[in-house]
Parts: structure tokens; sequence; C-alpha cells
């Protein structure tokens, strides 16, 4: 079963030399699905006597089969075509790996080892030359990385993560070559990634401004349900085709942070920023505002505190009547011992949660003496809870009061790199940070299914009251 792309585009033209490569890489232990097969003859199309496409993109979640279909494109090219290919990567491992997808299928053949003049398997600087002519180096990218080299065929492997200075090093590799091609392969990009090049070129197809490039993608559309099981197989076709069991994605659904889920199953791609800097949009911001703004059920309070411990915050959020979310500053203080009894006198009955970052100055403080259940949030729920944030203000599924405080901390918000830059959380040196990170720890409570009930009671006293918050 073939699952069709969310969107693609590609020139017309002839199809009979992608429809060779795919026969060559099945020949060779090279596996190909049908899609895999339809973007391979799309980027391989020929009119007048060069490439339909000078410039190729392809858009899917990791673990779904793109190194398969350069494998095959690469394979072709090498012994075949005699290109001088490059293939680079992001990451070193990613480089590596292309290289041993490649290699192997070689040395398990005797007739395409015996065309191997030379080759090295040095770790970052793996090649392989044939007597034929052919050549092919992989290599990591760096603002260096390509500079003087002319190559035929140039692969740009996790383009999701592309600085413009490495575009710039190796986007004139291919200028001087009359029948060259450039590949980039890629997933949606995670909120800290460089991803403006990529962005960029997937506009320009959407767009259709460059007839010449050729793109295919299987993203989901940025609000989808991330748990609806019928997009996770829409958007992974080697879902559909039973290469990858549903069970693969539904167990990292319940491991990954869920922005990690977006970028890398569903490869979802975020709303445009408008600056470098801005995290979120003034203009929604301020769209969201609502002073009557009131919680009306799952009320959750959130609390932090910086590392100088030198003052504490103390924000809500809760759902409203219309079923919106509600956030809201409550209050800073000097210092932070004052913290857990100022919380359990004006405790609302029925609070939901009360929600730390599980590394905050807060979590040394003696609440069980106040009488007071902490929800300790961990890493991962922390950049949830950023990312849940984020979510929440651009789907304008939340309303706020307009209070100077916690707008500081959203109109002047920084991120800071989780999880090998695939999730994010607050930068405390961004001013206001303190409420933006309990307000987001709050929203998160609110949605969250592990958190504890906040009320528990004090040594040596058989009840207590609850006060209106």
């Amino acid at each position: 079963m073939m699952t069709e792309p969310t969107f693609s585009r590609v020139p017309e033209g002839d199809e009979t030399t992608g429809n060779e490569c795919a026969a060559l890489a099945r020949a060779y232990g090279i596996g190909l699905d049908d899609w895999q097969a339809e973007v391979v003859r799309g980027i391989l199309r020929e009119s007048g006597g060069t490439w339909s496409a000078s410039v190729a993109g392809l858009v899917v979640g990791r673990q779904n089969g793109k190194g398969q279909i350069l494998a095959a494109l690469e394979l072709y090219g090498l012994c075949v075509l005699g290109e001088n290919i490059l293939h680079t990567a992001h990451a070193v491992k990613t480089s590596s790996d292309a290289f041993r997808r490649l290699w192997s299928v070689i040395q398990a053949h005797d007739d395409l080892s015996r065309l191997v003049e030379r080759h090295s398997q040095m770790i970052g600087a793996e090649y392989i030359a044939l007597s034929s002519g052919g050549r092919i180096a992989f290599t990591t990218r760096s603002a260096s990385a390509g500079r003087g080299l002319s190559v035929d065929r140039l692969v740009v492997d996790e383009a999701e993560d592309l600085p413009a200075a490495e575009v710039g090093a190796l986007a004139p590799t291919v200028f001087s070559r009359p029948h060259a091609q450039s590949l980039y392969f890629g997933t949606a990009p995670g909120p800290m990634h460089d991803a403006e090049s990529f962005r960029t070129m997937r506009q320009s197809a959407h767009d259709g401004t460059n007839p010449r490039l050729a793109w295919f993608e299987w993203c989901a559309e940025w609000g989808a349900d991330v748990d609806d099981e019928e997009l996770w197989r829409a958007v992974n076709p080697a879902v559909a085709s039973g290469r990858v069991p549903l069970e693969a994605v539904r167990n990292d659904r319940s491991v990954l942070p869920v922005d990690q889920f977006k970028a890398e199953r569903l490869s979802m791609w975020a709303p445009h920023q408008i600056s470098d800097h801005a995290v979120f949009d003034h203009s929604v911001w301020a769209d969201l505002e609502d002073r009557q703004s009131e919680p009306h059920q799952r009320i959750v309070v959130g609390l932090d505190a910086p590392p100088s411990r030198d003052k504490a915050t103390v924000c809500l959020a809760a759902i409203r009547e219309d079923g919106l979310n509600h956030v809201e500053w409550y209050t800073t203080e000097e210092g932070i011992s004052w913290l857990p009894e100022w919380v359990a006198v004006r405790m609302v009955r029925g609070v939901r949660a009360v929600v730390i970052d599980e590394r905050s100055p807060l979590a040394e403080l003696d609440w069980r003496a106040a009488g007071v259940r902490l929800t300790l949030a961990g890493s991962r729920d922390v950049s949830e809870a950023a990312g849940g944030m984020w979510d929440a203000v651009h789907d304008r599924k939340l309303r706020h009061r307009g209070q100077v405080e916690l707008s500081r901390g959203v109109l002047d918000a920084r991120t800071r790199p989780m999880r090998g830059g695939q999730a994010f959380a607050w930068d405390r040196k961004a001013p206001g940070s303190s409420a933006l990170i309990a307000a987001s720890l709050a929203l998160w409570g609110v949605q969250a299914d592990s958190v504890k009930r906040p009320t528990v009671r004090k040594p040596g006293e058989s009840g207590r009251r609850a006060v209106v918050l």
C-alpha cells in the first residue's frame, strides 16, 4: 500500500533513468517501497538533456527510509553515471551510517567490489573511488566544508539543521557542472534547529516559484491532533507499507516530548516566527487579552524562582467556561522561604495541583510542614510545558488578563535547547522569564494526567480548611 505525499511538486520529464535506478537498487538488495521508488523516479526525471529538477527535496519523519532512497541514488550515480558525489550530514554518525549503508552493498557483491580502486573508512573522512571514475565522499557540514570542490551530485542530509553559512559553502560545488543536481533530505525542524534555508526552499516549492525544484513531503498540518493514528499512517509512509509497525509510533508517542514527536514522527512544521528573536507574535498575544477572563475548572498553581533565590513568582492556569485555557500572574515577592505557608493558607478548595520544576530551589523548601504536596516537573515535563504554552498561544486556545508581569515574560521570551535540539525550555536570562515559566508549568498541570493532589495533612494536624485564593 502506497501513501501519497501530503504535498509534491515535480517538473515534467522522462522517467527512464529513474526506473533504471530503482531496478538497480532492488537487484543489489536495496529494497524500495513503492513510495520510495516514486521519489527516485521523480528526482531523476530528465528533460532537454539534463535533469528536470536541478534541486530536489524530501521531508518525511525519521525511520521512514530516506537513507534507502539516498543509497539507491548514490549507487546508480556512482556505478552507472560515474558521478562525483558529495554526501553531507549535520552529525558525524549520520554521515558515517550513510557510508556504511552504501559500502555494505558494494562489499556484498563481487562485481561491484571489483570496481573499487581505493576507499577510506576513517570516521568523518570516508570515501569510495571506482576505477570507472565514480567517486563519493562523506563528510559533516561546516562553514568551510565543500569550498573549492566541484561535484555532480550534492547530498544534504539532515537538512532541517542547515545554517546559511553552510549553504554558502556547499551550493557553489554544483555551479560549474552542466548535469548537476542537489538533494536536500530531512524532517521538519525542531524549535532549536537553524532551518531558515530549508524553510525557504520548502516555501518556494509550495509557491511554485522555482520551476526546476522537485519536492516531496509527508507532513502533518500544524495544529493537527498528535494522537490521531490515521494521521500517523498518512505522514509515515513506511507504516502504510508495513516496513515500520504502527506500534513503533505509539511507543515514540509515549516517550518523546511532544515537540520532538511533532518534528520527528509527524514532520509537523511550526509556524514561522516573525524574527530570529521573537518567540511569540506580539500581535497574537495582544489579540488573546481578555481582562474579564476567569478560571472555571482544573485550577493549577505554578511556582518558580531563579537560582539566585531572590524572589519567587506564582501563576495560575485553568480551563474557562468556554473551554479555552486561562493563565494569569498572581504575585511575585522577595525571597522564597515565605512560599510554602503562603500557598497553604491561600489554596483554593479543589485546586488540582501545585507544580514546580524539580530542579528549582523551591524543591528544597519544607512543603510537608506546610501541608502542601507538590507535583515535581522533570526535564521532559519542563520542555512539554514550554511547548504547550507556545502551542496554546499560537493556536489561540488561551486567554490572559493583559498583566504586565506575564506579558513581559511572553514578549521577551527566549528559548534554550534540550534533548539535542529536539525540544526547548524557557531561557532564564530573558526578562520576566520567571512568570512565563510559572505560567507554563501551571498550564502543563491543567493538561497532564500525572499531577498530584496538592493538600496533605500537616504533622500533628487532624485536618485543614482551604481558603479561597
